[in-house]
């Protein structure tokens, strides 16, 4: 099975002046895989969800135990809008599949749970999902993949 390769790096990204940490996958910087994919869409500049600029606690809590989740199946919040650095503005949500040493990202899609949602609480995010028909399934080694995506939990 052919696999993909992930890199966290730091670099500039489309809104934010400072290097930060990108998620890029075979070469290419996650937000434009999304944009080159979805034209329609406005995917370029979103940020990855990074645990030191979400200021809420229980968003904060959310992201990180869904990271570190030992489900087979997960909707991780990947991406989202590096002016607000939360999860009530543009999120991309992730269809995390565990198999073996294997971690696949099934399908990647705009979350969207509704205002009313999110205040009882952020348990909804990744069950109400605008699913990108364009995007496709990718394959990562599991070591590689957490020793990457924990450069994002620090």
């Amino acid at each position: 099975m052919e696999q993909n390769k992930m890199e966290v790096i730091k670099m500039k990204s489309k809104y934010c002046d400072n290097d930060h940490y990108c998620i890029v996958v075979d070469g290419m910087p996650l937000d434009s895989i999304l944009q080159s994919r979805n034209p329609e869409g406005d995917y370029e500049g979103l940020i990855p969800t990074i645990l030191d600029w979400i200021d809420e606690p229980r968003e904060k809590s959310l992201v990180l135990n869904r990271y570190t989740s030992s489900e087979q199946i997960v909707m991780l919040p990947i991406l989202m809008c590096p002016d607000d650095c939360d999860l009530w503005c543009t999120l991309v949500v992730v269809e995390v599949v565990k198999e073996g040493n294997l971690i696949k990202w099934n399908r990647i899609g705009l979350d969207r749970s509704i205002r009313e949602e999110l205040i009882k609480g952020y348990e909804c995010i990744g069950t109400r999902v605008d699913w990108l028909a364009n995007f496709p399934s990718m394959t990562f080694n599991q070591e590689e993949y957490y020793a990457q995506l924990n450069k994002l939990l620090s």
